[in-house]
């Protein structure tokens, strides 16, 4: 089954912290996942969170590569979908109660024929 993606800024809507899967700990703990949202975005990641089949979730920034221009997260879904070992060690992560997570996004080296 595929994850759920959504945008950061649903830790600036109050009702949006009220889905499924959030506990009442994880609400109050609101402050700190902005400050680190805030500081990952400010450090030039794109944040979006992952909602795992079961009820668990991660939020997510991702390092684009160099090159990339990228304004918005969600052009990043195809890329995540293809990195499907990665999604894996997220979502295994998940389940253990490590909720953030860090992926550099790299291309691969051009090919010489």
């Amino acid at each position: 089954m595929m994850p759920i993606f959504l945008p950061h800024n649903l830790l600036d809507n109050p009702e949006a912290l009220a889905l499924p899967g959030f506990s009442e700990l994880q609400r109050r703990g609101q402050f700190g996942l902005k400050a680190l949202r805030d500081r990952a975005l400010a450090e030039g990641a794109q944040v979006m969170f992952v909602l795992w089949p079961g009820g668990t979730w991660t939020m997510l920034a991702i390092e684009p590569p160099e090159d990339a221009q990228v304004s918005d997260a969600s052009q990043l879904i195809p890329s995540l979908l293809l990195a499907g070992e990665a999604l894996a060690e997220f979502e295994h992560r998940a389940r253990q109660g490590e909720y953030l997570g860090w992926l550099s996004l790299k291309r691969p080296p051009p090919t010489v024929h």
